[in-house]
C-alpha cells in the first residue's frame, strides 16, 4: 500500500502546502517500517531455504532441535551476516557494511533462523497415518517452539547489543505472541500440507523423496510459515 514514488509525492504535498509536516513524516514512517519488514522477511526466507539445504544434504531429514542446531544454525548465520552486510554495502554509508555490533546480532539471528528452519515439523506422521489432526498438532507444536525461540532470542540479541533495559515481562510477552503467532500458522501450515496430499492421493501412504524433493518442499513450507507470520504479526 505504500511505494517510493508515493513517498515523493507525499513530500511535493508538503512543500505546497498541501499536507502537514505530521502527515508527510508517517507516511514515510509507514514506508520506512514495511520495507524493513519485507526486507526482514526475504533476508529470512533465503537464510532458511540455505540451512534446509546443507542440514538436509549433511544430516538427512527428520531432524530434531540438536541436529538442525548443528547443521542448520552455523548456515544461517553465515548467510545472514553475509546479506547484511551486502545489504548495509549499498546504503551510501561509510563504514556500514562491516558494523561489527550488526555482525554479531545478524548471526545470532541467522542461527535460530537456520535452526527453525531445519527442525523437522513432524507433519508428515499425520499425512502418513492419514490423520489430519496430528499434521495439524504437530505444525502447532512445532510452530509454537520454534516461534517462542525467534520471540526470546530476537528480545535477547536486542538487549545485548542495542542497550536495550532487560525486563523479564517483555521477554515473556515477545516469546508468547511470537510462538502463539508461529503456532497459529504451524496449524495452517499441516492442514495445508495435508489437504495437498490428499489431493495428491498419498495420504496413508509412505512416499519416498529424493534429497532434492525434500530439500524443496521443505523449504516451501518454511518459507509460507515465514510469509504468513509476517502478515499476522
Amino acid at each position: 500500500g505504500v511505494s517510493a514514488s508515493d513517498c515523493e509525492s507525499m513530500l511535493k504535498k508538503y512543500e505546497n502546502g498541501e499536507i502537514s509536516f505530521e502527515e508527510a513524516v508517517n507516511y514515510l514512517d509507514e514506508y520506512d517500517s514495511k520495507q524493513e519488514a519485507m526486507s526482514s522477511l526475504l533476508s529470512s526466507i533465503v537464510t532458511g531455504v540455505g540451512a534446509i539445504a546443507v542440514a538436509t544434504t549433511t544430516g538427512g531429514t527428520g531432524l530434531g532441535f540438536l541436529a538442525a542446531f548443528k547443521y542448520g544454525a552455523p548456515t544461517g548465520a553465515l548467510i545472514k551476516t553475509g546479506l547484511g552486510a551486502l545489504d548495509r554495502a549499498t546504503n551510501n554509508i561509510e563504514g556500514d557494511a562491516l558494523d561489527e555490533k550488526q555482525m554479531a546480532k545478524d548471526a545470532i539471528s541467522g542461527a535460530l533462523t537456520g535452526t527453525t528452519s531445519a527442525v523437522a515439523s513432524g507433519v508428515g506422521a499425520g499425512i502418513k497415518s492419514a490423520n489430519v489432526a496430528l499434521s495439524v498438532k504437530n505444525g502447532v507444536k512445532c510452530g509454537a517452539i520454534c516461534g517462542g525461540m525467534s520471540g526470546a532470542g530476537s528480545y535477547m540479541t536486542d538487549v545485548a547489543f542495542d542497550d536495550k533495559e532487560f525486563n523479564f515481562f517483555e521477554l515473556a510477552h515477545d516469546t508468547i505472541v511470537s510462538g502463539a503467532a508461529s503456532a497459529a500458522v504451524g496449524g495452517v501450515v499441516g492442514a495445508g500440507m495435508y489437504g495437498s496430499a490428499s489431493l495428491l492421493g498419498t495420504t496413508g501412504q509412505e512416499v519416498s523423496k529424493s534429497v532434492s524433493e525434500t530439500i524443496v518442499q521443505d523449504s516451501t513450507t518454511s518459507s509460507i510459515r515465514k510469509a504468513l507470520k509476517t502478515v499476522i504479526s
